[in-house]
Order: structure tokens, then sequence, then C-alpha cells
């Protein structure tokens, strides 16, 4: 079984409208709001969007040569999720069909969807993991009855045998493949339960925010009984309750909190910190930022609020965070403007004036004009694209947070 339960990292990218390419990074299998937030980054922002995947690093290290670069995220996040719940035996099943669909079809690309499907078809999978080659196949096969003709045959005679020919002849019959782990063959078909697209949601999560609750043990792990409840937010009394319930809880004090998923997951983290440190006590706080995530998913303004918070001081609470959610309309976002040369182009495009190109023809100069023109705007950089100001103040100063002082000595 994979440890980390990380299966591989991928760069998602697609060319910018200016001429820079965009792009974001994602470990999977990944939660909901972590792949839309990727997107997001790599300015993917509807299903007409062409972007493209490119594995970075992969537990399986046979398998990205097999994978389309053109594979949808949500089907390679399938994948992963499938191939995190797998024991070793298991994977090694996987690693021996994938081989041998590669060597019947001349090491061609796999459908992501057939490697998902091989995921659940491992019921009529044989594993030998004493046989490396040919030789050790043939004896391991004629020393455990798999060759029938050789049952009568005297044990004087048996030494003689040229195991590599068995090996050969019932590797080739069974199409079966060497792997790193042993021999690998599998008898039955590939299931299709699995059709492709079924991975791709029709519609975004119906939470903003997802708590994983449990009955908190207090410093006594006795009283752990092991029940978890999903808690979707934002959430009235009667959900919260239900899931209290549903932990084997009397009461929310009871409980211990954690984020599982969140639709500004820079914020996933902090929620859980908070929830642990106040023992619940900030729930309020966090149902109340679930709403407003809520408001600004109608409103379109998600993305703002996430270049904020990436703009934002790095120790910022969960409460000032909030305070931010409420201040995305003082704020624009440029989707797809990726860098200050991008910011040049756009203003530049705007007006005319002689000798334009020759003015800005190196990448250096356009560069330096852009920086500049973001430092007068308050503009900043971020994943999301360019974050302006739109009554000139940067989102530290919205945070209102205090001069510090200087100490007299």
């Amino acid at each position: 079984m994979i440890n980390n339960k990380r299966i591989m990292e991928l760069e998602i990218s697609r060319p910018g409208t200016f001429g820079s390419n965009t792009s974001s990074t994602i470990a999977l299998p990944a939660t909901p709001y972590e792949l839309l937030d990727a997107l997001d980054r790599a300015r993917v922002t509807d299903e007409r969007v062409i972007y493209s995947t490119e594995i970075l690093r992969c537990e399986l290290d046979y398998l990205p040569q097999f994978l389309s670069p053109s594979s949808n995220l949500y089907e390679m996040n399938h994948l992963s999720q499938r191939l995190a719940s797998l024991s070793d035996w298991e994977l090694d099943c996987f690693e021996g069909m994938v081989m041998m669909d590669a060597i019947q079809n001349s090491y061609a690309l796999i459908p992501v969807e057939r490697l998902i499907n091989m995921t659940v078809s491992m019921e009529h999978c044989q594993i030998a993991y004493e046989a490396h080659n040919d030789e050790s196949l043939g004896k391991f096969y004629a020393e455990n009855g798999f060759v029938p003709q050789l049952d009568s045959l005297p044990d004087n005679i048996y030494a003689w045998l040229d195991f590599g020919k068995i090996g050969k002849e019932m590797r080739e019959g069974e199409g079966g493949v060497f792997t790193p782990h042993g021999y690998v063959v599998q008898n039955g078909m590939i299931a299709r339960l699995y059709q492709s697209g079924e991975a791709v949601p029709a519609e975004k999560p119906d939470y903003t925010v997802l708590l994983r609750v449990t009955k908190g043990h207090f410093n006594d792990p006795e009283s752990d009984n092991g029940l978890s409840a999903l808690l979707k937010l934002p959430a009235g009394d009667q959900k919260l309750f239900h899931a209290v319930k549903e932990a084997g809880a009397a009461s929310p004090e009871e409980c211990s909190f954690a984020a599982a998923d969140c639709a500004v997951p820079q914020l996933t983290e902090k929620i859980t910190d908070e929830l642990e440190a106040t023992n619940g006590g900030c729930y309020g706080l966090v149902n109340e930022l679930a709403g407003q995530l809520r408001h600004l998913d109608r409103e379109g303004g998600v993305p703002i609020c996430k270049a904020m918070l990436m703009s934002a001081p790095r120790d910022i609470s969960l409460e000032e965070a909030l305070d931010l959610a409420y201040q995305t309309d003082e704020f624009r976002l440029l989707r797809e403007t990726a860098t200050p040369a991008d910011y040049a182009k756009a203003e530049l495009a705007k007006c005319t004036i002689p000798l334009k190109k020759e003015l800005f023809a190196s990448d250096a100069a356009l560069c330096y004009y852009g920086e500049k023109l973001m430092e007068h705007d308050k503009a900043s950089s971020t994943e999301y694209g360019i974050l302006v100001a739109r009554g000139g103040q940067t989102v530290e100063q919205c945070l209102n947070r205090p001069e510090p002082q200087m100490e007299m000595r």
C-alpha cells in the first residue's frame, strides 16, 4: 500500500491570452475544491478551455508513459483515488495488467477509463513472486503441478528438463509478464464498470466548507468510538445536531471538528487549527465564513477572495480572512493576466502612441513597464491573476491592523 496516499503530482497548463502560459500543480488524489482551485490557478475557467497535464512525479514510475497529456483532471483524480485504496498485492497485479496491455498494444497510450477499470479487475489475477525469468517460471510451474504432462516423468529425468523453454511457452500462451515483483498473469476480462466521463462532476460541491465531526476523546482514547460524520457548511442547527448524533456524541461540546475541504483551499488547514485551538468554539465563525463563501460563489467572487488571501500576510487569522471575504468588491482580478509583461500589454492595447512596438520591443522593457504600472495601480501578482485595488488600498491595508509602535529606550 502507498504510504503517503498521494499517487502523483501534475502540472496543468494552458496558453495565456497575452502569450504567457498559465499553469498550476496539484497532488492527486485531491478534494473537489482542490481540483477546482488547480483549474482556477491554471485559468481553466470552464469546460471549453483546452488544457494539458504533465506528470511531474508518480509513485508508480512505470505509469506516466501510458497516460495522455490530454487526460481529464477529474478522471486522473479518480484513478489516483482507486490506486491509493489498493493493497500491495493489488498494486502488483495492477502493474502486471498495465504491462500486459502495453505489450499487446505496442506500448501505446492507455485510456484512463481502462486503467480505472483495471483496478477492479483483479479477480482472475495471479502472481508468482518467485518467478523473474522464463527458467524460474518454468520451474515454478513444473514443481507446482501446472504442467500435467510432467506428472508421470521419473524423478531422475526431472533435473534434465529445459525449464526456460517450459516457462517461455507458458508465458507466451497465457500472455503474462515479468515485473520487478514477479510473474503476473490475468486470465479474465477487464471490467467495464467505469465509463468515460463519469468522474467529471456536473456541478460544484453543495458545500463551501466540509467538516469531519468525531466524538472528541479529550485525552481519553477509550472514549473514541471510531464514528465520524461529514457536516456540510453553511448549515443550520438541525444539520449540526444531526452530525453530532451520527458521531455518537450528545452535544457539539463533546465533538472534535476538522476541515476536510474548503472552497478556498488555503484556509482548510487554518480552519482545522482554529477549531482545534478553541475546542470547536469558533464553529460559528467557520459557519459564517462558509455562508459568505457561498455568497461569493454565486457572484463569481471566490477567485478574488483567493487572490486576496494569497496577497495577505501569512499569519492572517481566520477572523481576518472572513473580514477580507466581505471586502472582495474593493478589488478586481485580471484572470487572463499572468505577469507584469501581460499587464503592460493589456494597458498598451488601450492606447495608441507612436513607435509603441519599437519602444517596448524587448521583454525586459515590457516587464519593467508592467512592474511600474502595477506599483502605480496598487496591483499584485497572484497565482489566480493580477489583483488590482479599486480604491487604492492594498490587501494588507484592508486588514486594519494597528501600526507597530516604536519602543522608547
